[in-house]
């Protein structure tokens, strides 16, 4: 069965090749690393997968881990099932190895690529962890008056009743 296209990832090509090394094992869809402060370090997964995706659920996974680290266990290994696929976590030193996977996949041969990836990676994901993060682009900027841009806004007015288009409402 031919593999889904893959989207063109950030991060450096070693990383994705060995990320890409994943596939090989039957029923890998694709897999990518962030590290704990949320940043897309690298990704190998179809298109239907997009970075923002991605970053939002580096965020929620790093706060799975922060919950066990609070009650005194270290994450090393996590796996969770929905539905018909498989999210395989692997914690590294500065970040994480996340595989997605069919559920039929077979986990012995998906730990030992993983424990081998992730031998790979680490020391090319601690640089990545190590250089500051590029800053966030500047937020839009706000006219005082939203209404000269032709917006329709509708305000609440401390004491004076609801407004809607500009004018009073009650």
């Amino acid at each position: 069965m031919k593999s889904p296209p893959v989207t063109a990832a950030p991060g450096d090509p070693p990383l994705r090749a060995s990320l890409a090394a994943l596939r090989d094992v039957g029923g890998v869809t694709g897999s990518f690393v962030f590290g704990f402060d949320g940043r897309l370090f690298a990704r190998e997964l179809p298109s239907v997968f997009d970075d923002a995706a991605l970053q939002e659920a580096g965020g929620r996974l790093t706060r799975i881990r922060e919950t066990f680290a609070a009650v005194g266990d270290d994450l090393e290994l996590v796996v969770i099932r929905m539905g018909e696929h498989k999210l395989y976590l692997k914690s590294l030193a500065a970040g994480m190895l996340c595989i997605i996977a069919e559920a039929k996949v077979n986990m012995p041969a998906l730990r030992m690529a993983s424990n081998l990836v992730a031998r790979r990676i680490t020391s090319t994901v601690d640089q990545i962890d190590a250089t500051p993060s590029p800053e966030p682009p500047p937020a839009p900027r706000v006219t005082a008056d939203p209404t000269a841009r032709g917006l329709r806004t509708t305000t609440l007015v401390p004491g004076t009743g609801r407004r809607f288009r500009g004018r009073i409402i009650d």
